[in-house]
């Protein structure tokens, strides 16, 4: 199930407020995968992804009957999430700064995960030099697919203003990968 329509969205939520808590798993089914990867996003650290998305479906669960239709459940579920992880570094990581937590690297499990953090290095040392809502921005687009309209609902801001500083940021990344790969040419050239 990887895409549900807003009718059947709002039928099952409709169970779930009545009390027929099993229809929940519909709609966990469709967003665990996604929650879990935001989450990892800003965490990088497997058990730490693991844990909040439980905690996240167990809270959204728990007040499901709170759940205003005007809203999508998408963003919902991840305001739900946000503010776990929020939650999570005021609790367990004091001394780092919330809004550059999705940096922070899982030491487990290495091998399994060597390919994608050698990668995501080479791309961390420039999404570094963004502020914390650009990297959200782009995360949100970029990794979890969502469209501007849920990242405005996500983030507060208007989806126009999403739009532009995600056009903005990738404009920026591009422009300093450009000069970085001038740089090494102009040095095998000049070797």
């Amino acid at each position: 199930m990887d895409i549900i329509d807003s009718d059947r969205e709002r039928k099952i939520i409709s169970e779930c407020k009545a009390g027929q808590s099993e229809a929940f798993s519909q709609m966990y089914d469709l967003y665990v995968k996604k929650i879990y990867k935001f989450i990892f996003y800003k965490t990088f650290h497997t058990q730490t992804a693991e844990d909040l998305t439980s905690e996240v479906f167990y809270k959204a669960l728990k007040n499901i009957d709170k759940f205003d239709f005007k809203y999508k459940f998408s963003t919902w579920i991840y305001k739900i999430a946000q503010n776990a992880i929020t939650d999570y570094f005021r609790t367990y990581k004091k001394t780092i700064n919330i809004d550059d937590v999705w940096d922070l690297a899982d030491d487990a499990d290495l091998e399994k995960q060597v390919d994608d953090k050698i990668n995501f290095n080479k791309i961390k040392k420039h999404l570094n030099q963004l502020t914390a809502i650009q990297r959200d921005i782009i995360i949100m687009r970029l990794w979890q697919d969502l469209s501007f309209d849920e990242i405005s609902e996500i983030t507060g801001k208007s989806a126009e203003n999403c739009r532009v500083i995600f056009s903005r940021s990738i404009s920026s990344l591009r422009l300093k990968i450009l000069l970085i790969v001038l740089l090494l040419l102009n040095i095998s050239i000049n070797i």
